[in-house]
């Protein structure tokens, strides 16, 4: 069974290190990033290829974020893609708020062949339903790629406000392009009901697995799936992002995926086959 993390970063760590070191103190004393530091060592193409050979992964998508502490230039992400082809796949980032960002967006994709979207409206401090994104969601609907957006927990203390991750927000943008497709992050947690709502509601919106393990295990129960689709949850896992006082490990994931009472058809959906179509269709 071909396993896909579809939810993966590289930090331009010595960029961080440079511009927002008093950002990275704040995220020490935030209780699911004590072990920020012990985090940094994970942040190489080599570590990510080991973990997912670790964990029996067979490809994974590597965002860009133009945004503070998780950033990462799309030409970063593009190049290290090209390194690995057989194996990464990258996803563009963008201001949203700047006027050129529907041009970046396309440079991205047709020049750098990156082959989605990754928003993060806490970061990025945006709205996603602010009618001043409407253009660049224009630009990824004409461009047929998918477009993920950070939803639910967002643990940067006061670097970021929670409303803006608010997945009912997405809900206005779901119906306003019905043809873009939109992936919600981190099952929505802590906000999972609100993200469960408009996964349901919507043909265009799916949702991944990137929470942590145990909240993997108590949400995507047989009901839930089934009430939302079994074709609407996409395996993701957030590395290299701590949980719960931990190491992140791309291996417990599968482990958490792979203990659902879930038929073996559902979990291949789940694992790859969900991801597959989302490009296809």
């Amino acid at each position: 069974m071909d396993i896909i993390n579809t939810h993966i970063h590289l930090i331009e760590i010595d960029k961080v290190m440079q511009e927002k070191e008093k950002d990275l103190g704040l995220l020490e004393n935030i209780a699911s990033f004590k072990r920020i530091q012990e985090t940094i060592p994970l942040l190489s193409p080599e570590t990510v290829l080991d973990q997912m050979d670790e964990a029996g992964i067979a490809r994974g998508v590597l965002f860009a974020c133009d945004a503070p502490i998780l950033y990462a230039s799309n030409e970063f992400v593009a190049q290290t893609c090209r390194k690995h082809g057989d194996r990464l796949t990258g996803f563009a980032s963008v201001n949203p708020k700047k006027k050129d960002a529907p041009k970046v967006l396309e440079d991205a994709v047709k020049n750098l062949g990156l082959k989605g979207l990754k928003l993060h409206p806490p970061l990025q401090d945006f709205f996603p339903n602010d009618k001043e994104a409407w253009p660049l969601y224009q630009q990824a609907a004409a461009l047929d790629i998918p477009v993920v957006f950070h939803v639910g927990s967002t643990p940067f203390g006061s670097m970021v406000k929670l409303t803006q991750a608010n997945p009912i927000l997405l809900d206005e943008v779901a119906i306003a392009f019905p043809d873009l497709k939109i992936v919600l992050t981190h099952l929505g947690t802590l906000w999972q009901n609100e993200a469960f709502m408009v996964v349901e509601k919507n043909p265009n919106v799916f949702i991944d697995t990137a929470a942590y393990p145990y909240e993997i295990a108590g949400l995507l129960t047989p009901e839930l799936v089934r009430r939302i689709g079994e074709n609407k949850v996409i395996f993701g896992t957030d590395f290299p992002m701590p949980y719960e006082g931990k190491i992140h490990r791309m291996k417990d994931y599968v482990e958490a995926i792979n203990a659902l009472s879930l038929s073996s058809e559902i979990k291949e959906k789940i694992f790859s086959k969900n991801f597959e179509h989302l490009f296809r269709c």
